[in-house]
């Protein structure tokens, strides 16, 4: 691996490629980002079917479903999306590749690293979780951050009871109010968008290193934040050039999928439900793809070195990823 800036317009140009994901060989690459997908939902998807239908889990259910998602995010999802990364890969140089081998990472002996890369970068995002509440506390001081839980916890109960059915009456509503320090937290939360962007494809593209280049893990994961560091200005473009767009976009779905919701729930709250996971499960598909494309050209980019792997000699770097579906 050979971190290095690739341009402060190249990550517009990952994600151009990355919108045309499964351009060769579709089946098998949108196949394997749908096992990706599965393998996230299938811990969270028995609780939520269970409030659907009426019938919510209690706190110790609960806590075991949690503790289960946990698990399968750490031993299960970090080896599928390497599949994800290697089947996308293959299908571009024109091998034949097949959904199936997302799973490839329990039978090669590339299990231990793959999860031991995730382990580190779950370290690195704690260790930037801590210093954010460091910071929070520094500004906002201790005392604001207990009351704006104490808000918290309040809005929560008021949500609990809306969803059970019983109106909240507005003047409850009113006496919220906002607690003190929220507008410094805030601030604290906006000024760590930049850390949590490299942290993040940092991360994504110590995994790629992992899963194509069989790298140590400490190794992909301190090249992936190098290389993330030195292109953190055109990342930090691409996040101001799609904030806007993405918020009116997010917000018109948001709108649109809301009264389709209030009229389904007209008719059957159970059906609304169903109809709302069955959304999210799409939406999530759609930007795992994206991020999958966009990940695999920005690491092929800033990380990986000319000729590689294996890459046929003098043949160039590989095509671009991207979704088409």
């Amino acid at each position: 691996m050979t971190p290095r800036p690739a341009g402060l317009t190249a990550p517009f140009r990952w994600l151009i490629a990355a919108v045309d994901v499964g351009r060769q060989q579709p089946q098998a690459v949108i196949g394997a980002v749908i096992a990706a997908v599965l393998a996230s939902f299938l811990p969270t998807l028995p609780p939520q079917l269970m409030a659907a239908l009426g019938s919510p889990p209690g706190p110790l259910v609960t806590y075991l479903f949690q503790g289960l998602g946990f698990a399968v995010g750490v031993l299960l999802v970090p080896v599928i999306m390497a599949g994800v990364y290697r089947v996308m890969d293959g299908a571009e140089r024109g091998q034949p590749v097949h959904a199936a081998q997302v799973m490839d990472g329990f039978r090669d002996g590339s299990w231990g690293r793959l999860v031991a890369v995730a382990l580190l970068s779950m370290l690195v995002n704690i260790g930037v979780v801590l210093l954010m509440i460091a910071v929070a506390l520094a500004v906002v001081g201790t005392e604001s951050l207990v009351a704006l839980q104490a808000w918290i916890e309040r809005v929560m109960a008021l949500q609990a009871e809306s969803g059970a059915g019983r109106p909240v009456p507005p003047e409850q509503i009113e006496a919220l109010g906002l607690p003190p320090g929220l507008g410094g937290l805030l601030g604290v939360v906006l000024a760590f968008v930049p850390l949590w962007l490299v942290v993040t494809i940092g991360a994504g593209w110590a995994l790629v290193s992992v899963a194509l280049r069989d790298a140590a893990p400490l190794d992909a994961l301190l090249g992936g934040l190098r290389a993330s560091v030195l292109n953190a200005p055109a990342l930090l473009v691409l996040l101001v050039a799609l904030a806007l767009p993405l918020v009116i976009v997010g917000g018109l779905l948001a709108m649109l999928l809301g009264v389709v919701m209030s009229l389904l729930m007209m008719l059957s709250q159970a059906l609304a439900a169903l109809l709302m996971l069955a959304a999210w499960f799409v939406a999530t598909l759609v930007m795992t793809a994206l991020w999958a494309g966009f990940l695999l050209n920005g690491w092929r980019a800033a990380c990986d070195d000319a000729g590689a792997g294996d890459a046929p000699r003098g043949a160039g770097p590989p095509p671009t990823a991207g979704f088409e579906a």
